[in-house]
């Protein structure tokens, strides 16, 4: 596993490899870190598809690692962003606890 091995990581790349983020999420995950973007936008940036788009972000809210905020100009349009760094880090080493909770139950 990749993700036992931290030689040269830094800490994106666990966090990206903690909730097995497939490139485009990586991507995408880099875009909107520390600012609030719309799927036009995001998808204008990774030069995506606007359902893949969507894909991508709705699997990282599924594992908390973005927000999605509702917002209104004589329309109703959601914003993304990710969660703030501190929050990521306290999810990551949650995550990887319970991953080795798991581990020492299966092993016993």
């Amino acid at each position: 596993m990749s993700l036992l091995d931290l030689e040269g990581k830094d800490p994106d790349e666990i966090v990206f490899e903690a909730f097995q983020l497939n490139d485009l999420q990586r991507e995408i995950f880099d875009e909107i870190r520390d600012k609030q973007m719309t799927v036009k936008q995001i998808k204008e940036e990774v030069d995506r598809s606007r359902s893949t788009v969507q894909r991508a972000l709705q699997e990282m809210l599924e594992k908390d690692l973005i927000l999605r905020e509702g917002k209104t100009d004589k329309t109703v349009y959601y914003v993304y962003t990710t969660l703030p760094w501190s929050e990521i880090k306290a999810l990551t080493r949650q995550t990887i606890s319970e991953w080795y909770e798991d581990v020492e139950e299966k092993l016993s």
